[in-house]
């Protein structure tokens, strides 16, 4: 087998620079930036999308209804926990394992999931996952509000850590004692925060969470707080659109929030980071604006930053590390990624070196 030069172009977190993989038997054998040779295919090579937040689980539920945020998602009873407990576990195992493969070929390399049902719901998100998956960072959450000691330490004991819903779902105190037993653990710990209507910023710092999700409803010192306690914030904008809330990128940006992004639940968008950053240009664009290197950092650098405590998740553009090449048809990549690229533009994903192109992927 010949080698193989892919490339023309390659986005560092200052940037995008000339460059290109030179290729041997389906392995990256080095990263060379500079000017392409003759014959180097037009792609950009970007390091592997994070989807900082999912719930893949709700896939089997996909196209979701129209509804306000509390009737389709909010526990105990809203749509998708009744779908949930009405479908197999065979079919929600299928359709976590088939939004797995789609975030894997169409370039993202790890996400975070805020899995529910408990210890049998981690344990079968585990399983669902094929050979080719990303890799997972799995939130699971106890069946029982008042879960007793045995059912945390077996959930912990299985998975990341906790990924819990709004602080109105749970008594303070309650909350107050997993993220105690999560940090103990040295799990991370997550909460949605602020996402319909405001809720109390220190409440919800007092928790210690690694990261919040949503903050639409956060004022501008909620925001301010979070950068003061170095909580980034993780933003949903298809999911925000969805049920009508007015996501402000810009406005994080500016306060110097670490902003990741995240496709949110599996029955309203599919896990396609692509879409994620297309929607999140666009929507940046009425807020003011955000540059596509800012868009583009948030499903990559920043994605990064929000799993700091995850230290094998690189933040480097070298031979072994997880990397998307995607086609890109004109001269600007990054305005190309926030715009117009699809899921088909995605050549191929490289994992630890490995080159797995898309047309090897079982549809």
């Amino acid at each position: 087998m010949k080698e193989e030069l892919i490339g023309r172009w390659i986005l560092t977190d200052k940037g995008v620079v000339k460059g290109y993989l030179r290729v041997f038997e389906e392995t990256v054998e080095e990263v060379c930036l500079g000017n392409h040779p003759s014959g180097s295919s037009k792609v950009c090579i970007i390091p592997g999308f994070v989807n900082a937040h999912t719930h893949i689980g709700d896939s089997v539920a996909y196209p979701a209804p129209r509804g306000s945020v509390e009737e389709l998602v909010g526990p105990p009873d809203g749509f998708k926990h009744r779908v949930l407990k009405e479908r197999s576990m065979k079919e929600k195992s299928q359709a976590m394992r088939y939004a797995s493969d789609l975030m894997a070929r169409s370039g993202t390399s790890c996400f975070v999931d805020f899995r529910e049902e408990g210890l049998e719901g981690v344990r079968m998100l585990s399983a669902s996952l094929g050979p080719r998956a990303p890799r997972s960072v799995v939130l699971g959450r106890p069946l029982d509000i008042n879960s007793a000691n045995g059912e945390i330490d077996a959930l912990l004991g299985s998975c990341d850590g906790l990924g819990l819903s709004a602080l109105k779902d749970w008594p303070l105190d309650i909350l107050t004692k997993l993220s105690a037993r999560t940090k103990s653990a040295g799990k991370l710990f997550s909460i949605h925060a602020s996402e319909t209507v405001r809720e109390d910023i220190d409440e919800v710092l007092s928790l210690k969470p690694d990261f919040v999700v949503h903050m639409v409803k956060a004022t501008d010192e909620d925001i301010a707080a979070c950068v003061d306690s170095g909580v980034p914030i993780v933003v949903c904008p298809r999911s925000n659109e969805f049920f009508g809330l007015e996501l402000d990128i810009p406005r994080l940006l500016r306060a110097g929030a670490t902003v990741g992004l995240g496709t949110d639940n599996g029955m309203i968008s599919r896990p396609v980071m692509l879409e994620e950053l297309q929607t999140a240009y666009q929507l940046g664009a009425r807020k003011g604006g955000i540059s596509p290197l800012q868009t583009v950092s948030l499903a990559t650098f920043e994605g990064r930053k929000v799993l700091n405590a995850k230290g094998n998740i690189t933040t480097e553009t070298g031979v072994g590390d997880d990397l998307a090449a995607i086609r890109i048809k004109g001269e600007d990549p990054l305005l190309e990624l926030v715009t117009s690229a699809r899921p088909d533009d995605v050549l191929a994903v490289i994992r630890g070196g490995k080159l797995w192109r898309s047309e090897s992927w079982t549809k």
